[in-house]
């Protein structure tokens, strides 16, 4: 989650959002979907949000400085009308310090594969690979617009700066590590309880009212892992729903000095700019 940074970071990629909505029209005679994905709505009747499951739950997603994390994840944009949508199949590696190794495969219906990428980070600079073209190029962190595309849980993690991870993974106050994790305004903090894909969850979910994004995450109560992740809001006249479904997630994966660097292959050309995205 780690809310406001991460709005702050989605706004920043509207140019590429825009992009492809621009794309939209081509695409939507087969759009691709992803089952149970249910939409984040809060029952009726509520209870009391019970504060210590959220915070255990920040306190362990953060108790180690590197995870490896599989992902299903679902983008869907919705213009006048017209609906993108499209599947992604995240391999992740993160480490405390913006760094990151991704595979990001595009799927199509049928869970064929369609695409391959390769996205990494040292934390100053990013390098984009992508295999079909046989080309790549390299960024600024900072400039690089298509960091929701390693996954929800992952961008969150290397976001969240090393600091204010170690101060929530060795607290104990339930209140400290919600809100210094960034959920600060508890009134627009709720809970519910559903069933999702036969399993009953814990639904948290939190509305920054300054961006207007709302955030969703889903708790197994018994153990208190994270599920899955949604954000929704508008950008740029589009109503955005991203959303991880968490399919694995292990703690201080194998790292060595080549994981957070690139090599290009041979054969591979070295180009000013490239896109992660298919279209």
């Amino acid at each position: 989650m780690y809310p406001i940074k991460l709005t702050l970071t989605i706004i920043s990629s509207v140019s590429l959002i825009t992009l492809l909505a621009g794309k939209v029209s081509a695409i939507t005679e087969s759009p691709l979907q992803i089952a149970n994905y249910p939409a984040t709505t809060i029952a009726q009747t509520e209870t009391k949000t019970d504060l210590e499951l959220l915070a255990k739950t920040i306190r362990d997603f953060l108790q180690s400085s590197s995870y490896l994390t599989e992902s299903e994840y679902l983008f869907n944009a919705k213009m006048q009308g017209t609906d993108l949508s499209f599947n992604i199949k995240t391999k992740t590696i993160t480490q405390s310090g913006r760094k990151f190794r991704s595979e990001i495969t595009f799927t199509e219906q049928g869970d064929k594969e369609k695409s391959t990428r390769l996205v990494i980070s040292d934390g100053k600079q990013v390098w984009i690979y992508r295999p079909d073209l046989k080309q790549y190029a390299v960024t600024s962190y900072a400039a690089f617009e298509e960091s929701f595309l390693i996954g929800l849980s992952s961008l969150t993690f290397v976001e969240i700066p090393e600091d204010v991870r170690q101060s929530i993974a060795q607290s104990e106050n339930s209140k400290f590590i919600v809100e210094e994790f960034g959920l600060t305004n508890l009134k627009e903090l709720q809970q519910e309880q559903r069933r999702v894909d036969g399993e009953e969850l814990s639904i948290y979910t939190y509305k920054d009212s300054r961006e207007g994004f709302t955030f969703s995450g889903f708790i197994q109560p018994q153990t208190a892992n994270l599920k899955q992740l949604e954000m929704r809001g508008k950008i740029a006249g589009l109503d955005i729903v991203i959303t991880e479904k968490i399919l694995q997630r292990t703690t201080a994966p194998a790292i060595d000095a080549q994981t957070f660097t690139f090599t290009p292959p041979a054969g591979v050309k070295k180009v000013r700019s490239l896109s992660i995205s298919p279209f």
